[in-house]
């Protein structure tokens, strides 16, 4: 009798235990996601601000824009060129860094279409273009998405690090359009209805 008590306890304890581990892990998954969720927003707050530090100094020297949305070439005897270059250095350093912190942000659902600006900010500016493919090793994501740019005849469809998602509606749509595909009919002709070969019916006799 003492053993049979002391096998239910003991079950009882197993199953308690396994039920505080199922929460337990349960907490831990929903703590990690609201960790992604704020570590993303974080690193999307600095991106930005990196993108703004670098469009307030266009605001100071306005005719400068024209270098980098206008397509407007900084040429050897061009006396805006030195400065030209270096904010061409700055703004592939924020662009390296947008294209480097898409692959880092696993909460964010948007993050593999960040390369379309640097993608068109590539093919707008002489300057940014010149010292990206002058030092290759400085910026590499940003040369292998000027690559890609250089191959295709418009923007890139894909980000050199992230790969394009598909998201979930789409997939649950393709699932239940596979399932409706209309299947092959199946053949009705039973062996009794076919006449094997050299055995043919012969027409009726008059």
């Amino acid at each position: 009798m003492n053993e049979t008590v002391l096998s239910v306890v003991g079950l009882v304890l197993v199953a308690v235990s396994l039920c505080f581990s199922a929460l337990q892990t349960r907490e831990v998954a929903r703590q990690s996601r609201i960790n992604n969720g704020i570590g993303s927003a974080t690193a999307l707050v600095e991106v930005n601000n990196l993108i703004r530090a670098w469009h307030e100094r266009l605001l100071e020297d306005p005719p400068v824009r024209s270098y980098f949305f206008d397509g407007k070439p900084a040429t050897p005897d061009d006396v805006q060129r030195p400065k030209v270059l270096t904010l061409a250095e700055l703004l592939a350093d924020v662009l390296e860094c947008n294209l480097q912190m898409a692959s880092l942000l696993p909460a964010f659902d948007f993050a593999h279409s960040w390369h379309h600006w640097p993608a068109q900010m590539l093919q707008q500016s002489p300057a940014l273009a010149e010292v990206v493919e002058s030092h290759p090793d400085w910026w590499p994501t940003l040369r292998l998405l000027q690559k890609q740019v250089r191959e295709s005849t418009g923007a890139p469809s894909t980000h050199p690090l992230v790969p394009p998602r598909v998201s979930r509606w789409t997939a649950v749509s393709l699932r239940r359009a596979q399932r409706r595909l209309p299947q092959a009919p199946r053949s009705r002709v039973s062996a009794r209805t076919v006449a094997p070969a050299g055995n043919a019916p012969s027409a009726p006799q008059q």
